[in-house]
């Protein structure tokens, strides 16, 4: 009985997320995505009777700091200059990547990882990786590198909440590409600092940027482990 109720719900999961994606697609705004995604996401979880499982405020921050120290090992492989930025156009980078990070967390984590489950951490990070497909510089490496963040930023939602997911996701958008100046997922925006890698594709992640580099992925996948043996696989919420 336990296994049809678990399979029903990953149908209607993995349902939301293809729905979603698609809803996004024609959406014309990041602001209107998180506006509409959360909208849904909190009125279909509260007519199911179910906690939003949001997460508390202090392992929000926690996920910030963490996505914030997680960028720092790239510097040991960077050519770093200060810019000359504009501070008007990065204040106004925040609510836009705030919001960038709401909708996805919302449609890729928020309800396809309510409940937690297996087939859909693993569908819901193959559909996130592959939303990237459009980026510059996407490719096998890109592909590989957003999958896996998807894989912990999953763990990351089913163990602290979607609140910790979405601030994480958020602080790690705003570190590489406005504070460190690092292509992120193929764009770049205005930047205090400069930075450049300096090594292979490999190391570098090419034209995607450091998202598709082994340093990243190898951090991510710790992550992964380290939130995977916080208590077992199968008692994950």
């Amino acid at each position: 009985m336990r296994g049809q109720e678990d399979s029903s719900w990953e149908g209607k999961a993995l349902a939301f997320l293809l729905a979603a994606t698609i809803l996004m697609m024609v959406v014309p705004t990041p602001y209107l995505r998180a506006l509409l995604s959360s909208t849904v996401f909190v009125l279909l979880v509260r007519y199911q009777g179910e906690d939003l499982k949001i997460g508390s405020l202090k392992r929000s921050v926690a996920a910030s700091l963490l996505a914030f120290a997680m960028t720092l090992p790239l510097l040991l492989f960077s050519k770093l200059e200060f810019s000359d930025f504009n501070s008007a156009f990065l204040l106004s980078a925040i609510p836009f990547h705030l919001s960038v990070a709401v909708w996805e967390e919302v449609v890729y984590r928020g309800y396809p990882l309510l409940r937690f489950s297996r087939v859909n951490l693993l569908a819901s990070s193959l559909v996130f990786s592959l939303i990237h497909a459009f980026n510059p510089g996407f490719g096998l490496q890109a592909f590989l590198g957003i999958f896996i963040a998807g894989l912990a930023l999953g763990l990351v939602r089913c163990e602290w909440g979607l609140g910790p997911a979405i601030s994480m996701h958020f602080s790690w958008n705003i570190s590489m590409e406005h504070l460190w100046g690092y292509p992120t997922s193929g764009l770049r925006g205005p930047s205090v600092f400069v930075s450049k890698l300096i090594g292979s594709d490999i190391l570098t992640g090419g034209n995607f940027g450091p998202e598709a580099s082994i340093i990243v992925m190898i951090e991510f996948s710790l992550l992964f482990l380290a939130l995977r043996f916080m208590r077992r696989w199968d008692r994950l919420p």
